[in-house]
């Protein structure tokens, strides 16, 4: 019997969150599957092979043949989706939302692009309850699944190991955040908590900051912020950030939203406590002064307070971190999107 064709599209693959996803997911279905990975740019060929080891990396900026298929995933909620794709011939559609509030005047609010789709997947229970049901059908409302990304357990903690930067770490506090450089990511209220571990009397501190912006604006913006410090340190885009963030205190994320935040679960993997934003899907991982710390987006008057119990109790949440079963999730994911895939029309 022939493998089912699954094609997955993402226009403009960096090596981000989405990207990872894809590629965690395609780690465990690819013998399952035949798999294409179809985009308009990518900016990393090391990423193109990595995917090239489980399926086939397409770029569709040219002109396309008209390619048929059994199932196409929409890694994009972008309004040129569609536009971009007239040469497949799917004969199911999916939607994998990794947004957790679709921008406005994107498809996802309009009825004709979401009728289109035999199911919409999305990543956390946080980011299903932000879908506008009230806007579509009981059939529509139906299709939507939380599925929660596919994390590589072992692999993380084994690129962990390759190696021990020489990162001339602080005594008393060392905070890493991975995230691109831009705005919606909260590098203001980075800023906020670096004023308040600056006013410590004595404290020994450094925030280490992983990562990239794609807008030179944006980026000059969070250095205007946080350059005045000279404990934050910006490392850069890392392949492999772990060796990094297992040497830390904690990992933060202190973003406006996210529809999960891989950044924390792969701390979490790691040992690592938490300081995350009171974005909703954070209580998915993080319990308040169990496993870290959940600061306020906007009621500034309490980071002070939280200052002080991030740098007194970082030893009692790493020992109340708890043991987390990922490989149960993981499991539990392939066997929902495997559900999904094998799926006929119709259905």
């Amino acid at each position: 019997m022939d493998k089912k064709k699954v094609v997955f599209y993402y226009p403009d693959m960096y090596v981000g969150g989405v990207e990872m996803a894809i590629l965690n997911l395609a780690k465990r279905i690819y013998k399952d599957y035949d798999l294409y990975f179809f985009y308009r740019s990518i900016s990393n060929l090391e990423f193109a092979k990595e995917l090239a080891k489980y399926g086939v990396p397409r770029n569709i900026k040219f002109r396309q043949p008209i390619f048929e298929c059994d199932v196409l995933v929409y890694c994009s909620l972008w309004m040129e989706s569609d536009d971009y794709l007239y040469f497949l011939k799917p004969k199911r559609r999916v939607l994998w939302c990794h947004a957790m509030i679709p921008p406005s005047g994107n498809r996802f609010y309009q009825l004709p692009f979401v009728r289109k789709m035999d199911d919409i997947v999305v990543v956390s229970n946080a980011a299903n309850s932000t879908i506008p049901r009230g806007l579509y059908t009981s059939k529509i409302n139906k299709k939507i699944h939380t599925i929660y990304n596919i994390v590589n357990v072992e692999e993380i903690k084994q690129k962990a190991e390759l190696e021990t930067p020489e990162l001339n770490l602080a005594r008393d506090l060392n905070i890493s955040t991975t995230a691109r450089l831009s705005h919606e990511k909260g590098w203001h209220r980075v800023k906020l908590l670096c004023d308040e571990f600056s006013k410590m009397p004595g404290l020994d501190w450094k925030w280490y900051i992983i990562g990239e912006g794609y807008f030179p604006e944006e980026v000059a913006r969070v250095h205007t912020l946080l350059d005045r410090f000279p404990q934050v340190k910006f490392l850069g885009r890392k392949l492999n950030p772990f060796p990094i963030v297992k040497q830390m205190d904690y990992v933060a994320l202190l973003s406006d939203i996210e529809s999960w935040g891989l950044v924390i679960t792969k701390g979490k993997i790691l040992g690592k406590p938490v300081i995350a934003s009171d974005f909703p899907a954070a209580h998915e991982q993080v319990t308040n002064d169990i496993n870290g710390v959940i600061v306020p987006m906007d009621n500034y008057n309490r980071y002070r307070s939280i200052a002080y119990r991030i740098v007194n109790n970082k030893d009692l949440y790493k020992e109340r971190l708890k043991t987390y079963d990922f490989e149960k999730v993981n499991q539990e994911s392939v066997k929902e999107w495997k559900k999904i895939l094998d799926k006929e029309k119709g259905e």
